[in-house]
């Protein structure tokens, strides 16, 4: 199985890390290709809750979560009837949430996938990896924005208070 992670130290405690990411309805907050989600079972938190993740051009993904495992770690699955099997197919993204440095969050995120066939192979070893890898760490520093204010900001901050 064809896996690729990327981490990022973020400025913010485990807890309020895992708050935003628990907030299923607003994670278009950390993946901005997401335009709208829309919880589509009664359960609205832990393994099992299930939504449809909307992108702008009306195209959209159902994901099921997997593992919610006390503010450390929370997995989503794609949802797909059986006969949807490609050569290369994501089985899972999973956040990975520690304590870094003081008031800081050391957050991994993996895909995780699944090939068939030669072609799938191929694909799943030379080109997935770069391609998730990518994503992966666009909705890490999506993530990130959310807690950390942009530089140009912090640098208009220090000017002003040096005034």
């Amino acid at each position: 199985m064809p896996s690729v992670s990327v981490s990022r130290v973020i400025g913010a405690a485990p807890s309020e890390v895992w708050a935003v990411l628990a907030d299923i309805e607003n994670a278009r907050r950390w993946n901005p290709a997401w335009s709208r989600i829309e919880i589509t079972s009664t359960q609205r938190h832990g393994v099992g809750l299930t939504f449809r993740a909307h992108l702008e051009g009306g195209e959209h993904y159902d994901f099921e979560v997997v593992d919610w495992s006390g503010q450390e770690r929370i997995a989503f699955a794609p949802v797909r009837e059986p006969q949807e099997q490609y050569g290369i197919n994501l089985e899972s993204h999973v956040f990975r949430i520690r304590e870094a440095e003081a008031g800081a969050s050391r957050v991994e995120l993996t895909a995780v996938a699944s090939t068939r066939g030669l072609r799938g192979r191929f694909v799943g070893l030379l080109f997935w990896p770069g391609y998730q890898k990518q994503g992966l760490n666009e909705a890490l520093a999506a993530l990130a924005a959310i807690f950390e204010p942009p530089a140009e900001l912090e640098e208009a901050e220090e000017a002003a208070a040096t005034e």
